[in-house]
């Protein structure tokens, strides 16, 4: 097996641009529940990042540029799609706007699109004070979100607020029960309701529990901590390679039309997408940090462990295993130092949490996944770890062509995670918004392969002078 070359490819961004703003497109149409144009645009992501992935470059010596300038294009066609659905739909689920109603978020999207389309040109106004301006309109957007909606109705806001308000009297949350906001039992496996209260503790990582805690501490709601997640992704993407397509990438991240959707509700998918713009950063600019950002990123979700395999694409060197090797082991221990000091407190509660109540949810018929469509079409169920298996072609083809590069890690990463939930029982909008980052990761990474086709097209010889 030939091994990929470590460098870009030329097609490799104007694909990836596609698959990102189509993926933003597909969440924002029904929420990311399921709705024919959102399976249409998923498929349409699934093939871009496929062939993104996959496809050689071209060899012709203006290849990189009319690719970036393509890439640019696409990207700024998604901006201007994506300021249009955040001025003509609602931004948020659950809003109770003051009496100036939406004019102070319509001002802040109207100062957004200016300095967006400002970093569109060769030439960007206001240089690298752009993206910092654009993050802190950002945050004021944000600010906006979580006055408008302060107490969303969804469990996950709910049980945040449960978990830190038992961590705060001293009590281990993967141990307590969680209130029953709904009233139902449709989003739970039967029998785990009684009494008003759902019986399972807290249900996400540790590390997303104590990164909510500084944003609950020091802002009076959780939610805090996820916004300024959101900045610092976006910062850390505009970092990763010189150019302008690295911050274009990083608006796009931001200002994808449900990231206001994915605060207000509480997800934590925000703090994973930091998690991955600080991996993909390190690779490009700290590689002695790398080990560190990957044992983070790997703590912050259950199902990044399938990502591990992946690792090896940022190794190009002769000896790619034996650094991958090294690597993920400091990651796993990483890991292990802020996950462990949990678990030990109560094994089993732990285990339940994190892993039964996991694979016993039940199937949700509105899923943007593949396998709710087949129910809806064909009236049958698949088999619900379909995923698992799904994802086994894709880390062979990764494996096998995927660029050896932070760029081709990030691809890679997303659409793993693409197929692994586009093939699973429950597929939400907060999932596909990683998946969204991850591919703005991979954008603000590419470096274009500019010495690759040097080193294919080499120089005529030049003959020998006469003496």
């Amino acid at each position: 097996m030939n091994t990929p070359a470590p460098n870009d490819r030329s097609l490799f961004a104007p694909l990836v641009a596609i698959a990102a703003v189509g993926l933003g497109y597909a969440i924002q149409v029904s929420n990311g529940n399921l709705h024919p144009q959102s399976v249409t645009w998923l498929t349409v992501a699934v093939v871009t990042s496929t062939l993104a992935l996959v496809l050689p470059t071209l060899r012709r010596e203006d290849a990189t540029r009319q690719a970036e300038r393509l890439a640019v294009l696409v990207l700024g066609a998604g901006l201007i799609w994506q300021f249009a659905q955040l001025c003509t739909t609602s931004p948020a689920m659950y809003l109770r706007p003051g009496r100036e109603g939406f004019q102070p978020f319509l001002m802040g999207i109207a100062a957004a699109a200016v300095l967006a389309g400002a970093g569109l040109g060769s030439d960007s106004w206001l240089g690298r004070w752009r993206l910092p301006l654009l993050v802190g309109v950002h945050l004021a957007l944000g600010y906006w979100i979580l006055r408008a909606s302060p107490r969303p109705h969804i469990d996950v806001f709910a049980w945040h607020v449960e978990a830190l308000q038992a961590l705060g009297r001293g009590v281990n949350p993967y141990a307590i029960t969680m209130p029953d906001i709904y009233g139902h039992d449709l989003f739970y496996e039967p029998g785990l309701l009684a009494n008003g209260r759902v019986q399972v503790g807290f249900t996400y990582p540790p590390l997303s529990l104590l990164i909510a805690g500084i944003g609950y501490v020091l802002g009076g709601d959780y939610r805090w901590a996820n916004l300024v997640a959101m900045g610092l992704a976006a910062v850390l993407m505009g970092q990763c390679q010189p150019g302008r397509l690295p911050a274009v990438a990083a608006a796009v991240f931001l200002f994808t039309p449900r990231t206001f959707f994915v605060l207000e509700q509480g997800w934590t998918e925000a703090h994973i997408a930091f998690l991955m713009a600080l991996t993909v950063w390190s690779a490009c600019r700290a590689p002695r940090v790398l080990p560190v950002a990957l044992g983070l990123l790997f703590a912050s979700k259950h199902y990044l462990i399938l990502a591990a395999p992946l690792v090896v694409l940022l190794h190009p060197g002769p000896s790619p295993w034996r650094a991958t090797v090294r690597t993920v082991l400091k990651a796993v221990a990483v890991a292990a130092v802020i996950t462990l000091p949990f678990a030990v407190l109560d094994p089993v509660a732990f285990y339940q949490d994190m892993i039964t109540f996991q694979l016993r949810q039940p199937f949700r018929v509105e899923s943007l996944s593949y396998l709710a469509w087949w129910n809806q079409h064909m009236g049958v169920r698949p088999p619900p770890l379909l995923g698992f298996v799904a994802v086994l072609p894709v880390i062979g083809l990764a494996l096998w062509r995927a660029p050896r590069t932070p760029a081709g890690f990030a691809l890679a990463v997303g659409l793993l995670i693409m197929i692994f939930f586009a093939f699973s029982k429950q597929a939400f909008c907060n999932y596909y918004y990683f998946i969204v980052a991850a591919l703005c990761c991979a954008l603000a990474a590419w470096n274009a392969p500019v010495r690759s086709l040097a080193t294919r097209t080499p120089a005529p010889a030049t003959p020998p002078t006469a003496t």
